[in-house]
Order: structure tokens, then sequence, then C-alpha cells
């Protein structure tokens, strides 16, 4: 196809020299035979033209300096972003007018309300400048990959462009939500619920008592067993459930419809505003991250470890190929003793159910968030998700930034406080 192109810009380029030629030649012939004043400016004026088309065609573009750069360092999903692209002449090359595009990937420029181009007319200034604004960006990884510049002639015949490379990386990360209070364990004889600080004041339980050893702390010393056993005695606490947390995602989406690709941001919403609660309240916590590979980072806690979970929150994709169910179960026996097992889902399934029964089966505290979308759902993922609820899961329909507890929860409805 290259060589097609190429020969087909060969034999322009001759027909183009012949019909100049043609011109030239007319003209001069025209003066030579009619006489006068007027075939004569004529043919000056043709000649002149046809110079100035020639000395356009065969001075270069020259050399040219681009720069891009952002209105904003931190770039989250919603925003708005300013690009400012700036290109600077080492000499001022003449030109009828200038076609400066930025040449960014298609994800990106979808996302634009103009076209990242613009024209600029005949000027003495080496630096030229244009702007041009994303107005709700979307959480992802972006590349940018030069300027195209392009002119030509008056009469179009001899067309000049040029490409510049000029490679850049937009990272957009997720937004999230700011979860004032996650009242995640129930008492379900009383109907209350414990708040996050009293939650994480409460982390542990006594599960027995041991000898005291040098070093223990005197407030875990349990007065009542040391008078009976006549020795000192410490409590011995066993981890409180959901000390640490561990997120796990679901990459695997049934389709890639516009709606379930809004449901997959929504879960990552979801896991991005829980990682920032658990490092405000520096909590343990992890993340696996499940689909057609394995991810995961660690349980541990830290500024460091908060940064690589978003980044790569800031940079996964959904997949129809995800294997979500087998990848879970291959990891079933890496899950850390006494973490919260925190699951962010788009879709429940029969085998995400087998899955999630096996843990339970485990002692591991399982909670399901649930993302939907506003369309009608599937009457069996109805079913499942009573169905985790059977069996000892704490289950969370999540929509548009809501925990929702139930099926028959009325939309705008809370039962966890969460604030934009």
């Amino acid at each position: 196809m290259s060589h097609v192109k190429a020969v087909y810009e060969a034999v322009k380029k001759v027909l183009q020299f012949v019909l100049l030629s043609a011109v030239i030649v007319g003209t001069f012939s025209y003066a030579m035979f009619q006489g006068g004043f007027v075939p004569w400016f004529l043919f000056y004026t043709v000649a002149t033209i046809l110079l100035m088309m020639f000395l356009y065609m065969v001075i270069p573009l020259g050399s040219l300096d681009v720069t891009r750069s952002a209105s904003e360092e931190s770039r989250v999903a919603g925003q708005s972003l300013t690009i400012t692209v700036t290109v600077r002449r080492t000499w001022p090359f003449p030109f009828l007018y200038l076609i400066v595009e930025d040449v960014i990937e298609e994800g990106l420029k979808k996302q634009l309300n103009t076209t990242p181009k613009i024209i600029f007319y005949p000027t003495i200034k080496r630096e030229l400048t244009f702007s041009y604004s994303i107005p709700k960006l979307k959480r992802g990884e972006y590349q940018f990959y030069g300027l195209r510049l392009e002119t030509s002639d008056m009469f179009g015949l001899f067309r000049k462009t040029k490409f510049i490379k000029a490679a850049d990386d937009l990272l957009v990360y997720p937004d999230h939500h700011h979860i004032e209070r996650w009242a995640a364990y129930e008492r379900h004889d009383t109907e209350t619920r414990l708040s996050t600080s009293d939650f994480v004041e409460d982390m542990t339980s006594v599960a027995g008592a041991r000898e005291y050893v040098p070093g223990d702390k005197l407030t875990s010393i349990d007065w009542k067993v040391s008078a009976r056993a006549n020795k000192l005695m410490t409590k011995e606490f066993e981890e409180y459930i959901g000390q640490n947390f561990l997120l796990i995602l679901n990459e695997e989406v049934p389709d890639t419809r516009v709606e379930t690709l809004d449901a997959f941001e929504k879960t990552v919403e979801v896991v991005a505003s829980i990682v920032m609660y658990a490092h405000r309240q520096r909590l343990d916590y992890g993340l696996w991250s499940l689909g057609i590979g394995t991810i995961r980072f660690p349980v541990e806690q830290g500024s460091d470890h908060q940064k690589r979970i978003v980044h790569h929150l800031a940079k996964v994709k959904p997949s129809e190929d995800g294997e979500f169910a087998a990848r879970l179960k291959e990891s079933e026996d890496r899950v850390p003793q006494g973490a919260s097992l925190i699951l962010a889902t788009t879709t429940l399934t029969d085998d995400l159910l087998d899955r999630v029964r096996v843990l339970l089966t485990r002692r591991v505290q399982v909670y399901v968030c649930f993302v939907v979308t506003t369309l009608e759902r599937d009457p069996w993922e109805e079913k499942r998700f009573d169905e985790l609820k059977r069996q000892g899961a704490t289950a969370y329909m999540v929509k548009e930034g809501s925990f929702l507890d139930s099926l028959d929860t009325k939309e705008g409805e809370r039962r966890e406080t969460i604030s934009s």
C-alpha cells in the first residue's frame, strides 16, 4: 500500500511540474507573438507567482521546538484540564497559513469539545501558542504523540507537512468519595451500628489469658484471672475482623456497553474511596486486581503504598475476557489471617457466589460492593444479591456514590454516609 502511495505522489509531482511548465511556456508564447503591455504584464505576473511557489516549495519549514504544558499537576477524573502548546521557530519561515495539530490518542480526543488544531496566518512572531480544553477528564492513561504541521502555497499545489515528536503521558486518577462514617458492623439484634471511630478503637477482642512476660503492657493485665491463678496473667488478644482491609477488584465485565463501562468506573471509585479512608485511618490495607491476570498489593500501610495502589487504579482497564472467579480461587489460600475482605464488582455470577461461600466457611469476613447502573437489573443478579446475605456476607448495592443495603432501598436513601 505504501508503494502505491509513493508512486501516486511521484506521478502527482510530475504532473504538477508539467502543468506549471505549460503555463509559463504558454504565457511567454502569448507575449512573444501578441506583443504589447498586457501580454508581457501577464507573463511577468505569472512568472513572479510561479517563482514564489517554487521558492515556497524548496524552502524547508526549518527547526521547530515544541513544548506542551497542562493547567494542573494533579489530574482527577471529572476535572477539567487545559493544554497549552507552544511552537518556537528558530527563524521566521514565511507562510501563507500554518496548520498546527496536537496528535493525541483517540480515547482522549473523544473527550474534547474542540479539535486540538489551529490555523496560524502570516506573522513574524517566532513563538506560536494555542490552547484547548478537556471539559471532563475520564480515568485512565493517555498518550500525546507530537505535533503535525501543514502548509502550502496559495493554490495548494505544493503541500508541505512535518511531524515533530513530542511524546508525553497523561495519567488521570480515579475520583473518590470522602467517607465520613462507615458503619460496616451491624448489631442485628438491636439494629444499632458502630461508628467508624468506635470500630477503630475496638479493633481487638480478648481471646484468653497467658502468663505475664516482661514488656507486656500493664493495661493488658487481667487482674481477675491473676487473682485466681495467684500470678500475673496478661490478656491475649485476637485480631478483630476488619482491622485490615483486603480489597478485591473484579476487572471482568459482561460487555462493553457505555452503561457497563460507567458501572466499572464507579467500581474503581468505590475501591479508591475505601483506600483513601483506610489510609486516613492508618489501617493496613491491600488490593488484589483480578481479571485476565492477577496483580496483588500486600496488606500494609504508608504513603508509598497508597501511591502505588492509586497509580494502578488509574491505569486498570475492564475486560470481557477476564476470569475473575478462577483468579480468586487461585488466590484464596493467600488471604491474610484476620483481614476483612471487600469485594468490588459490577456482576454477580454463580461462580462468584461459590467463591464467597468458600471464604465464609473459612471464617473470612466478606463484604461485597455490587455496583449497579440506572438500567433495569438482571433478576438473577437480584436473587444472587439476596443469596449473598443469606450466606452471611455483608452485601451492599452501590449506585451513584451511595451504599444501598438492599434492592428495596429508595434511590437517594443513604445507609452509609458519603459526602463528595
